[in-house]
C-alpha cells in the first residue's frame, strides 16, 4: 500500500488517468482536435464546446513534465501535441468579443472567459507556444481584453481565476494588460475577503470554492510576490482547517454552494510553510483510499474543470510539504463562532464535529470519527401550482441573532422555490435571445436560478441551543397559510442551483425524523423517541410548534 501523500493521490488519479484523457479529442485529423468537451466531439449531443473544460489541457502538461512511478506520458512527444492542439481549439471558439461560452452558444460566459485564460496563461508561462500574431496569441490578447472590462462580484472564485489569467498572460511579451485597472481590482478583490478568512461566494463562505480561489492566489502571489495574496492565503487556509471535521471531512450543506470537494494545489504549495495547510492535505488525502471520497465521485464534467486538474498540480510539490506538530481544531475540544459567516462549530476531540449555518435557516451537521452521524436541514412544505417552501436557504432577509456561542435564534419567512425543467423551446429561446442580449442575459438567468428568494406568508423562528451532549431544536412557525399545507423535514437536496454540487454524499442516507407537533408545556423528546400512536397531525392552527434533540 502507498506509504505517502504523494503515493496516495498519485494512485487515485492514476486509476482515473484514462477517464480524463477520453475527455480530449486525440485525432489530429478531427476538425475538432483538442476539445476537451466529450459531449460536444464525440456523443453530439451539444451543438458547442463548453470551453470551461479546457481546463483539462493542464493535466497533459503535468503529465509530459513530471517522472511520477508508472507515468508513460512522461517526455513524451504525444503530450506536445495534445497541448498545442488544445490551445489552438480553444482559440478557434472564441467569440468576436473575446469571450467564451460555458452552458449555451452566444452566451458570453466570464467562468469559461476566466478559467480558460487561466490555464492558457498556465501553459504558456513555461512554454513558447504563443507566438506573436499566431492564433492563440490574438485569442490571449481578446481574452485580456473582454476580462478586463468585466468584473464578477457575487462568486469571487471566478474573479479570483480572471486576475490570475491576466497577471500571468500580462508577463507574456506583447501581451497587454493594463496594469492600474488590474491593479485596482486586486485591491478591491483583497478587501472583499472576510477577516473570518473566507471570500463571499453568492452572500456566504464556501469552503470548495475558497479553495479554488486560494489555487488562484497562489499563482498571483509566484508571479507577483504580491504579499497581499500571501496574507489572504493565510487566513484562507485557517478558516478551511477549522471546516475539517473529526473524521476528515468537510460538512456540505453549511458552505454556501453545496460544494463537497477541495482542490489540492494551492493548499500544497502553502504547506511548504505552513502546518495547517500541511494537516488540511493530510486528513483529505489520507481519506482518497476511501471508496465514498469526493474525488471518487467527482463527474465526468469537473473530471476536466479545476477539481482533478489542480491535483495534478499539486503532485510535484507533495514531498515538499513540512509536517508541523500542532492539530487542526478538530483535533482539540474546540469550539468556533464565525459571526459573520454565521456558522457556529463545535469540536470534541476524537468524537464529534458539529456545524450549524444560521444564515441558511439553521441547518445542522454532526459528524463523528467515521463520517456524517446527524443531519437537520429544517423544513419544506408543498404549495399550491408544485411549488416548494423551504426554511434552507441562504437568505439575505432572515434575522440571525447569536445570542452567545451556545445559542442562536433565526427569523425568517419561508421561501418559495419551483422547479425548473428544461424544454426544446426554453432551449429555443434561450439561444435566440442569447444571440441578441449576450452576456447581458446572464443576471436574468442568475436571478432565476441561484438568488431567486420569493417569501411565503408563513414565518418560521428556529432556536438552537448547545449543551455538553446535545443539541436542543425549538422550530415556530406562523401564517394563515399554515393549515392548508402540511410542513416536513427537509431533505439533503438544496433548491440553490450550483453546477459543481449535487453530486451524492453519504449525508442523504440519514433517516430524517418525523415531524412531531408539540405544546409549549410538553417535554423535550427527540422525534425519534414518540411511540407511533402518540405522534400528532399538524393541527388547523396558524402557529405549530416543533420540538427536536440531537445527542453529540
Amino acid at each position: 500500500m502507498a506509504d505517502t501523500m504523494k503515493d496516495k493521490l498519485w494512485a487515485l488519479l492514476r486509476r482515473n488517468l484514462s477517464r480524463v484523457l477520453s475527455q480530449l479529442n486525440r485525432d489530429q485529423d478531427s476538425p475538432l482536435f483538442g476539445s476537451f468537451d466529450r459531449n460536444f466531439w464525440h456523443y453530439k449531443i451539444r451543438d458547442f464546446s463548453s470551453m470551461i473544460l479546457q481546463q483539462g489541457m493542464l493535466i497533459p502538461a503535468i503529465l509530459k513534465d513530471h517522472d511520477l512511478e508508472g507515468n508513460a506520458f512522461y517526455r513524451h512527444p504525444l503530450m506536445d501535441t495534445w497541448i498545442e492542439g488544445s490551445l489552438k481549439f480553444w482559440a478557434s471558439k472564441q467569440l468576436r468579443s473575446g469571450s467564451f461560452n460555458e452552458y449555451y452558444p452566444f452566451e458570453e460566459g466570464f467562468p469559461p472567459t476566466a478559467f480558460s485564460l487561466y490555464a492558457v496563461g498556465l501553459i504558456l508561462k513555461n512554454r513558447d507556444l504563443a507566438k506573436p500574431g499566431g492564433e492563440v496569441y490574438r485569442a490571449v490578447q481578446k481574452a485580456c481584453d473582454w476580462l478586463s472590462k468585466h468584473i464578477e462580484k457575487d462568486a469571487l472564485n471566478q474573479e479570483a481565476a480572471a486576475l490570475a489569467g491576466l497577471t500571468l498572460c500580462s508577463k507574456i511579451d506583447g501581451i497587454k494588460v493594463d496594469k492600474a485597472r488590474l491593479e485596482a481590482r486586486l485591491s478591491e478583490f483583497y478587501e472583499r475577503q472576510s477577516p473570518e478568512g473566507w471570500f463571499p461566494e453568492y452572500d456566504g463562505p464556501d469552503t470548495g470554492y475558497l479553495s479554488v480561489t486560494i489555487d488562484c492566489l497562489w499563482d498571483i502571489y509566484e508571479a507577483t510576490a504580491d504579499q497581499r495574496a500571501l496574507q489572504a492565503m493565510n487566513k484562507a487556509v485557517q478558516y478551511i482547517a477549522s471546516m475539517i471535521s473529526v473524521s476528515g471531512e468537510t460538512p456540505v450543506m453549511i458552505n454556501s454552494r453545496n460544494t463537497d470537494y477541495i482542490v489540492f494545489y494551492g493548499i500544497t504549495r502553502m504547506a511548504k510553510d505552513n502546518p495547517a495547510a500541511s494537516m488540511i492535505l493530510e486528513q483529505l488525502i489520507n481519506n482518497t483510499t476511501k471508496p465514498d471520497h469526493y474525488l471518487n465521485r467527482t463527474d465526468d464534467r469537473y473530471i476536466s474543470h479545476y477539481v482533478y486538474q489542480s491535483c495534478f498540480r499539486s503532485l510535484p510539490y507533495l514531498d515538499e510539504i513540512c509536517h508541523g506538530s500542532d492539530n487542526l481544531p478538530a483535533g482539540r475540544n474546540k469550539k468556533i463562532l464565525f459571526k459573520e459567516a454565521g456558522i457556529l462549530i463545535k469540536h470534541v476531540k476524537e468524537n464529534t464535529s458539529l456545524y450549524v449555518n444560521a444564515r441558511k435557516g439553521g441547518i445542522i451537521n454532526v459528524f463523528g470519527v467515521n463520517g456524517i452521524k446527524d443531519v437537520d436541514f429544517g423544513w419544506r412544505a408543498h404549495q399550491p401550482g408544485g411549488k416548494i417552501a423551504v426554511t434552507h436557504w441562504l437568505s439575505r432577509y432572515y434575522e440571525v441573532d447569536l445570542e452567545s456561542d451556545n445559542s442562536m435564534l433565526i427569523k425568517g419567512r419561508m421561501s418559495s422555490h419551483s422547479w425548473m425543467k428544461p424544454t426544446p423551446f426554453k432551449h429555443f429561446v434561450l439561444r435566440a435571445t442569447s444571440y441578441f442580449f449576450g452576456n447581458r442575459l446572464i443576471p436574468w438567468l442568475k436571478k432565476v436560478m441561484i438568488f431567486g428568494d420569493k417569501e411565503t406568508g408563513i414565518s418560521f423562528e428556529r432556536k438552537i441551543t448547545l449543551y455538553e451532549d446535545r443539541i436542543e431544536v425549538r422550530d415556530v412557525f406562523k401564517g394563515a397559510e399554515l393549515p392548508d399545507i402540511k410542513l416536513y423535514r427537509a431533505p439533503h437536496y438544496s433548491l440553490r442551483h450550483v453546477s459543481s454540487a449535487g453530486l451524492f454524499v453519504p449525508e442523504e442516507l440519514i433517516g430524517i425524523p418525523k415531524a412531531v407537533a408539540v405544546t409549549e408545556t410538553e417535554a423535550l423528546p427527540g422525534d425519534e423517541s414518540v411511540p407511533e400512536a402518540e405522534r400528532k397531525a399538524v393541527t388547523q392552527v396558524d402557529q405549530v410548534l416543533f420540538k427536536r434533540t440531537i445527542k453529540l
